[in-house]
């Protein structure tokens, strides 16, 4: 027996087959529902794989509308940003406007001590050096600056003119050590030199001891150089001192004007500023 089984395998498993897939016809044919044991299988195996696909879709969809949605927040910042940026730099200039505003209209209150000739100017140059503390003009001899003029800003006295060419003028500042004004202490009407030193400090000379100076004493010029006119402010005495061994005192003055800060300034000849004139700005 199992050898005819063995020798007709072949041919009895395609009747057994044959068999079956009749049946399953025969049945198909009888039931309102077609029975598709494979098809019920591969359902069963695909489900899971379909539900995955699905959250693996919806997820990435959702995804992508995240990122799209971070892409639109971030171009915005960046326009909001250029825009913040554009209005900071707007505001900078507005308020450097403003500030050169108010400088000038000190400059201008000075001026209107001084007749049409004196000449508002502005530094374009600095040469801070060891011996000569220097800066440079945007005015010169096509604009009335002319050699020993005075240089003043509305805070005090800043040098005189040394040399001038027809576009520009090289001023000499008080705080060099080349420099002298013939100075008065306000006070007391002590009379001395302010003179810059080496290392950029001014001090009041040829003040005899026993003189009245003291610290706080507020010096102006004295307009007997025949350079800056009278009264205008130099600066204030910071330090008095006196040595047995010597005859002057020493005295050192801090300026009034920041000779590093200065922008605009005011070219004017002594003989145009009212004689006697105070200083606008004591205090």
């Amino acid at each position: 027996m199992l050898e005819i089984l063995h020798r007709y395998r072949l041919l009895l498993s395609c009747g057994f087959f044959l068999f079956v897939s009749l049946l399953l016809a025969t049945v198909n044919a009888r039931s309102p529902y077609r029975i598709d044991p494979v098809g019920v299988l591969f359902l069963e195996v695909m489900k899971p794989l379909q539900v995955g696909a699905t959250i693996v879709v919806q997820g990435t969809g959702e995804v992508l509308d995240q990122y799209r949605d971070l892409l639109s927040v971030h171009q915005t910042n960046e326009v909001l940003r250029a825009r913040l940026e554009a209005l900071e730099q707007t505001r900078e200039r507005l308020f450097e406007l403003e500030l050169a505003n108010q400088r000038l209209e000190l400059l201008l209150g000075l001026r209107t001590q001084s007749s049409d000739t004196s000449i508002a100017a502005r530094v374009i140059g600095r040469n801070p050096g060891t011996w000569t503390h220097t800066a440079v003009l945007d005015k010169g001899e096509w604009n009335g600056v002319q050699k020993e003029m005075a240089v003043l800003t509305p805070a005090g006295v800043v040098g005189k003119i040394v040399s001038v060419s027809p576009h520009a003028a090289h001023l000499l500042l008080i705080s060099s050590a080349n420099s002298g004004v013939d100075a008065l202490v306000q006070r007391s009407r002590v009379s001395g030199i302010v003179s810059g030193s080496i290392a950029g400090n001014c001090q009041l000379k040829y003040v005899q001891q026993g003189r009245d100076v003291v610290v706080g004493d507020v010096i102006i010029t004295s307009g007997l150089d025949g350079v800056f006119p009278k009264g205008q402010q130099i600066g204030r005495v910071t330090r008095v001192a006196t040595r047995d061994d010597e005859i002057f005192q020493d005295i050192e003055v801090t300026l009034s004007a920041e000779l590093a800060e200065i922008e605009e300034v005011l070219v004017v000849a002594p003989a145009v500023v009212r004689a006697g004139a105070e200083h606008l700005w004591n205090e």
